[in-house]
């Protein structure tokens, strides 16, 4: 029995020796492998990055779409933040839209406006002394429409064109654009223009 015990602990070992060396060699290749892809992830993203740079504006735009609708988060955002940033007003544009349509609300904050009628002013103060400032556009994002920048939400309706959003949302309509910080500001009126506000949202 002795023997047994004897003969027994070098096997151990000998067996966890081979384990920790096996274990080693896994997460070396592991690693190896990590940092591989890392490093074609990174050029990838070089090279979609400067193909939205390219001086053609036809390439940077298929590209653009090639990279937002792919399913990867990250290509994605990148599209999106060199789209908002570009002098290209067209892939600005079409980064507005995207991005849009791509949210499930928008969250307005109102203001009274001051350019409105005195009477109007008074109903706005008592509208926002009630509701508050805040006004959530809630956005179907089955049912939006890529190609002509359409969103609704039941029967409330709004559209993209350009860099300017427009909705019908039951008593609210608004008319907002794209600003140079990327953030929304414009206007909505409510209840046919009992109620008039200014209104500013982000959208990134």
């Amino acid at each position: 029995m002795t023997g047994f015990v004897s003969l027994k602990k070098p096997i151990v070992a000998a067996l966890l020796c081979l384990l920790v060396a096996s274990f080693n060699t896994h997460a070396q290749t592991s690693a190896a492998d990590i940092i591989a892809k890392a490093r074609e992830r990174a050029r990838n993203i070089e090279e979609f990055k400067g193909v939205l740079n390219d001086p053609d504006q036809n390439v940077r735009l298929a590209a653009f779409e090639v990279m937002v609708t792919n399913g990867d988060p990250l290509m994605r955002e990148l599209a999106l933040d060199t789209g908002f940033a570009s002098t290209d007003q067209v892939l600005r544009a079409l980064a507005f839209k995207y991005a849009v349509l791509g949210l499930e609300q928008i969250i307005l904050t109102l203001e009274k406006a001051d350019s409105a009628p005195k009477n109007v002013q008074e109903r706005t103060e008592a509208y926002l002394e009630k509701y508050g400032q805040k006004l959530v556009i809630n956005i179907d994002t089955g049912e939006v429409d890529l190609n002509t920048g359409y969103f609704s939400y039941g029967n409330k309706t709004g559209n993209i064109s350009g860099t300017v959003m427009t909705f019908t949302y039951g008593y609210y309509v608004g008319d907002l654009r794209l600003q140079d910080d990327n953030s929304l500001a414009g206007h909505v009126s409510y209840a046919n223009g009992n109620s008039q506000f200014k209104a500013t949202a982000p959208i990134r």
